[in-house]
Formats: structure tokens, C-alpha cells, sequence
């Protein structure tokens, strides 16, 4: 596909409602697409925040469905800190860019549905694209990886949104790799646990289950509920309502390891007895 699904008037559009933000903050918002700027990049635009801007779009191939779906959510966050004006001149204001800014997105193909970007005609393209992370223990550790090296660098609240959205991409690969049906625009991971629990034979509420692992198993769940919580708090997926201390960072991310790791070996294992059967 060499169409870009963005158009050019919705990109200028996005980057001048983001030059009402800091520095920080425009890279903390596309920290929830988890892009990196193109320092390289010298655009012809005024001002270090319309550049820094244009530096993370030309490292965004805005005819890569991947890379769309992933600018989604950096087009969400930008929407949902607009929204969270302190005064009301400010808020209708700032109404005007949301409105400005959906009608754009609307010419291009999408809705704004429950602080969601859907898509209304390229749902194949852009929607039903594979994830950004494949089923295996090497794409886990690229991935808790990349969270790690944020920690390193200070960034806990960027490390936390690293491994909520390596939990909510894992689990949706693992829902359309087992033919199950979800929303695909749905960020609520405990929702997506809970069918991928079902699908796995992990609920804890089991009938075929020890105790011992239906105490494990509602453990998990307790692990995605929190993960969600500090999530929401205290990442850059939302505005924040504190900033991480480095230990709670490192939590968050170990705990994504390790529903990660589990799920992966939950779902391998279904796979071996689902072909055993079929082979008997």
C-alpha cells in the first residue's frame, strides 16, 4: 500500500495542537505510540516544538497500517490532555481544537468513538493488522527490554506505558492467533485478560483446577487489575496523577514479564495438546 491513510492537512493539523504542549510533554505524548524522534531530521518549520514534531513524523510511515495503528493511540493521548483544561475559556478553546481535529479524522477515515480513533472504512488496512509483537519469548524481552532501558534513563512513567502496552498487544495476538473474538480499538486489559483467560483454560473459577493454582491463577488476574491501576496513574498513557518512583517502574515491568512469559507458555501448551488430539 503506498497510500498514505493520514492525510497531510490532518498531520499539520495534529502538530499545531501539539505545539501547545512542552517539549517533554509532545514526546511524553508520542511515548503512548512508543515512537522515537528522528534527531537527523531538519525540517523548514519555526520553533524547537514544530520541529521536534516533525522529527517523530518522519519516523512514522504514515502508509505502514502498523505504524498507523500505533499513531492512533499518540492522536488519543493528544485528545484526552486537550480535554483536561483547568479553566473554562480554556476548555472551550481547547473544544474547538478536539472539534477541528475529529472532523479532520473523520475525512480520513476514522471516528472518535469512547476516546477511541476507529477506523469507519479502512477497518482491513488498519484495524485487522497483525500486532506490534509477534508470539515468542524473544519479542517479550525486545520488548521489557526497551521498558528497562527507560528506567535506565529515569523515564519510569514512559517505562510503565511500555509494559501496559506490551501486555494489551500481547494479549490481543494471543486472542486473534486463537480465532477469538475482541475489540480491537478495546485498551482495557483486564477485559482482554479475561477472554483470553477463558480461551486458555486459566480462569481461576475452574472446575478442573488444584487449589493451589486457582490461588496463582486469581493472582494473575490481581497482577493485570494493578498493572491497569498504576497504569492509568502513572504513566504516559493518561495524564499523570504522580510520577513513578524508579522500584514501582521496575514492578510494572517485571509483572508484564511474567503474565507475558505465563501466557505464552499457557498458550503453546494448548497448542501441543490441541495437536496431540488431532493426531490420536
Amino acid at each position: 500500500m503506498n497510500a498514505n491513510l493520514i492525510s497531510s492537512g490532518t498531520r499539520v493539523d495534529f502538530r499545531e495542537a501539539l505545539t501547545s504542549f512542552t517539549l517533554q510533554q509532545i514526546r511524553d505524548i508520542f511515548a503512548a505510540g512508543e515512537f522515537e524522534p528522528n534527531l537527523q531530521h531538519q525540517p523548514t518549520v519555526s520553533g524547537e516544538r514544530r520541529t521536534l514534531v516533525e522529527q517523530y513524523f518522519a519516523n512514522i510511515d504514515l502508509a505502514n497500517p502498523k505504524h498507523i495503528k500505533r499513531l492512533l493511540a499518540v492522536f488519543e493521548e493528544l485528545v484526552f490532555r486537550l480535554g483536561k483544561a483547568s479553566d473554562w475559556d480554556a476548555i472551550q478553546a481547547q473544544q474547538v481544537t478536539i472539534n477541528n481535529l475529529e472532523s479532520r479524522m473523520m475525512r480520513d477515515g476514522f471516528s472518535f468513538e469512547n476516546g477511541r480513533f476507529v477506523s469507519s472504512s479502512l477497518t482491513e488496512n488498519v484495524l485487522d493488522t497483525p500486532s506490534i509483537i509477534a508470539l515468542t519469548a524473544q519479542s517479550i524481552a525486545e520488548h521489557i527490554e526497551k521498558a528497562r532501558a527507560k528506567i535506565g534513563e529515569k523515564d519510569c512513567a514512559g517505562a510503565i506505558t511500555n509494559a501496559y502496552t506490551l501486555v494489551e498487544e500481547f494479549l490481543k495476538e494471543i486472542l486473534r492467533q486463537t480465532g477469538t473474538s475482541f475489540k480491537e480499538n478495546e485498551g482495557d486489559i483486564r477485559a482482554l485478560y479475561n477472554s483470553v483467560s477463558d480461551t486458555l483454560n486459566l480462569n481461576p473459577k475452574g472446575e478442573n483446577l488444584e487449589g493451589h493454582l486457582r490461588t496463582i491463577l486469581q493472582g494473575l488476574k490481581s497482577i493485570i487489575a494493578g498493572l491497569y491501576d498504576v497504569a492509568n496513574k502513572a504513566s504516559d498513557r493518561h495524564a499523570r496523577k504522580y510520577n513513578p518512583a524508579e522500584h514501582h517502574a521496575k514492578l510494572a515491568v517485571n509483572a508484564a514479564l511474567a503474565v507475558c512469559e505465563f501466557i505464552l507458555d499457557s498458550y503453546e501448551y494448548q497448542r501441543q495438546m490441541s495437536a496431540r488430539k488431532a493426531n490420536a
